[in-house]
């Protein structure tokens, strides 16, 4: 591994870094194995047409409706290219810089969700990655974990800016019933400049694509919450390291997160729901501690901090308290 003082402070430099294995070793040439991630692919577009479709009518029984008139499943189009996008920068950034540190990684698997029968769903469960090799050091580790949500929120930028100009602005609606989805800090400034301040008693109904660009939102939020290996919790080891006041660091933030959960579960019971996924996950791949990566001691150069500062912008213009409020 070439950790010189130049040529850690450039974003890519001239040499890739070589990496061993645990054992010494040198892991072998890369190998695409592509029809499992093919196969998840196309399952999720087809997934992510349905539900694109139920959210273009959503007062008419669209999976019954396609066994009459298949060319309904098109009218998901717009939803399912501008979520399969974002989900496609997101994990493509993890995976070219992972390619570029010699990080063997697989191609990106995206998990299609079926609870579009249920109603409100976007079809899929995101997307992952599976690394089959060590980290080389904290600068790959940085790199690798915030490629991935600046990329997808790149993406998810200019789809929601486009949303909300053929997006109406009307009266919220008399009554119960209402699904209201939270309002990220991108999400308000963006509003504002396409439609300037609201009238009083008036929201923004979108459509599919901005929908798409929320989800987009949403997915990025909790991948870089500081917990286990998401995407937080590779940049929080990246910035802190191994040594014992930044484990315990990492510990009281991690508790922090699941307690924050809790909380916010009670106003959005769907983050206690999200909470038992991430520890039912944390449990069955790797446990809770970060596992540490092959050189642990190289310093961070500048551009990967500056790379993990702007996750952490990417953080809090993502962030909502309350995802989905539904008045009853």
């Amino acid at each position: 591994m070439d950790d010189t003082h130049d040529r850690d402070q450039v974003p890519f430099p001239s040499e890739r870094p070589a990496i061993t294995s645990s054992n010494g070793s040198t892991p072998g040439p890369h190998t695409i194995y592509w029809k499992k991630p093919l196969i998840f692919f196309v399952c999720t577009v087809l997934t992510t047409l349905i539900s694109g479709a139920i959210m273009e009518y959503p007062r008419i029984n669209v999976v019954y409706l396609m066994f009459s008139y298949p060319s309904i499943i098109l009218k998901g189009v717009p939803f399912s290219l501008s979520m399969l996008s974002i989900l496609m920068a997101h994990e493509m950034g993890h995976y070219l810089y992972g390619r570029w540190y010699n990080v063997q990684t697989s191609l990106p698997y995206f998990l299609p969700s079926p609870l579009f029968i249920l109603g409100f769903n976007p079809g899929t469960f995101g997307a992952v990655i599976v690394s089959r090799s060590p980290y080389p050091n904290r600068q790959a580790l940085m790199d690798i974990g915030a490629a991935g949500p600046i990329a997808g929120f790149l993406v998810a930028i200019p789809i929601m800016a486009y949303s909300l100009t053929i997006s109406r602005v009307d009266l919220i609606p008399d009554g119960p019933g209402g699904l209201y989805l939270g309002e990220p800090l991108i999400f308000q400034f963006l509003s504002y400049l396409v439609h300037g301040p609201l009238p009083e008693n008036h929201t923004i109904y979108l459509g599919s694509v901005g929908v798409a660009a929320w989800f987009g939102c949403l997915v990025t939020m909790i991948n870089l919450l500081p917990v286990g290996q998401l995407d937080g919790g590779h940049i929080l080891y990246a910035f802190t390291g191994s040594n014992e006041s930044a484990r315990r660091l990492q510990k009281q933030l991690m508790l922090g997160s699941f307690l924050a959960l809790a909380v916010l579960g009670l106003f959005s019971p769907g983050w206690w729901f999200f909470g038992v996924i991430l520890i039912i996950m944390m449990r069955r791949f790797g446990g809770f501690k970060h596992p540490v990566p092959i050189d642990d001691h190289a310093p961070l150069p500048t551009h990967s901090k500056v790379l993990g500062l702007l996750a952490v912008i990417v953080l809090v213009l993502t962030f909502m308290p309350v995802p989905i409020d539904v008045d009853f």
